[in-house]
């Protein structure tokens, strides 16, 4: 009997051990991911305010000339004409003078070609805007989500997605733990999940809508039960949970972005610690997987035309496959105008434009 207990007691601490290195791993990965993430953010922002001061600089030297040519007085007409026509020049520049853009991080979603939702990140907003203007890179912001007071606030929101036939915004409220649903005049509606009972969530990431249901991805490194999909209906009624936690079929480690086939109903799965995607039929059978051997930390996928765009963050870029599941092409950042790195997922708009 003691020889037996004390042989158990040794597995037991065996087992133990073996989590908690595993543990202290993967908090050290996370770490990694952080500080890449916050020295991108702060790259980001101090080139913003690089430019600002490059714009405020211009703005007071412009001014500066202007008030010394509005200090000059003459009653020579002549002289007069020209000092307007050099305040004109003046208040023209001023006005020329671009606004640099503040950095942002951001998810899009199209919602019937018109709109586009951007969920930012850093701001903590949820934007409604109109189409981008691709010729001037500009878009007009339409309406902005209510969500700056009281229980509808964000706390680091990250996946967004539209129901098509109410206009309803599924907003995932990743550090609330649940999902926040506004109506399309970008009012809250109601939200559901929590960190209890059955339909509870666990920092919820990315989720897509398919046959009537809303699936969520979630998952937290120290939470073993917490990486799986939840599905729910609409109205936020708990339907199912997809999997659970390990390297095998319908099992994940920190899965994120989802895509699935309008024809088919498949659904495409990121199952991003264990570098593939899943694909899952409409019922959540397991139906394959692809990608082992390219993909390194995946964290979104679309469909577009017969193909399957992935981003991949730790290569990084994006991964283009056919729908023989065959990779055809693999789009490498290369500098400023093609960065792909800092993204956390991508859109892909009618006329096939990709935005990250």
């Amino acid at each position: 009997g003691d020889d037996n207990f004390i042989l158990e007691l040794n597995r037991v601490k065996e087992k133990v051990r073996t989590r908690f290195i595993e543990l202290r791993e993967c908090l050290s990965e996370r770490e990694s991911e952080l500080m890449r993430e916050l020295d991108e953010i702060l790259s980001s922002y101090e080139c913003y305010r690089r430019e600002v001061e490059k714009m405020n600089e211009e703005k007071r030297d412009i001014e500066d000339v202007r008030n010394a040519i509005m200090g000059v007085v003459t009653t020579s007409a002549v002289v007069r004409s020209c000092q307007e026509k050099m305040l004109q020049e003046l208040n023209e520049q001023l006005e020329g003078l671009e606004i640099p853009v503040k950095p942002k991080l951001v998810m899009f979603v199209c919602e019937d070609s018109k709109w586009l939702v951007e969920v930012n990140k850093l701001c903590k907003l949820v934007e409604v805007v109109s189409e981008i203007d691709y010729k001037s890179k500009t878009h007009s912001v339409m309406n902005v989500c209510d969500v700056d007071s009281g229980n509808e606030q964000l706390n680091n929101p990250s996946g967004v997605t539209v129901d098509h036939i109410t206009g309803n915004i599924y907003v995932a409220d990743t550090n609330n733990h649940c999902v926040k649903v506004f109506n399309d005049s970008c009012k809250f509606v109601f939200k559901f999940g929590d960190l209890k009972g059955e339909g509870s969530m666990t920092y919820p990431k990315c989720f897509v809508i398919c046959r009537n249901r809303v699936l969520v991805s979630q998952g937290d490194v120290f939470i073993e039960a917490s990486h799986c999909i939840k599905v729910y209906q609409l109205d936020g009624k708990f339907v199912c949970q997809i999997g659970k936690h390990g390297g095998g079929e319908l099992q994940f480690n920190y899965p994120c972005g989802l895509a699935t086939n309008e024809s088919t109903g498949d659904i495409y799965i990121c199952d991003t610690r264990n570098d593939r995607i899943q694909i899952i039929s409409e019922h959540f059978q397991y139906k394959s997987q692809f990608g082992k051997d390219t993909l390194h930390y995946p964290l979104d996928v679309k469909l577009y035309r017969n193909n399957i765009f992935i981003l991949d963050q730790s290569n990084p870029c994006l991964h283009i496959y056919n729908k023989n599941l065959v990779l055809q092409k693999s789009v490498v950042s290369r500098g400023e105008g093609q960065q792909v790195v800092s993204s956390y997922s991508f859109f892909i708009d009618r006329f096939g434009n990709i935005l990250t």
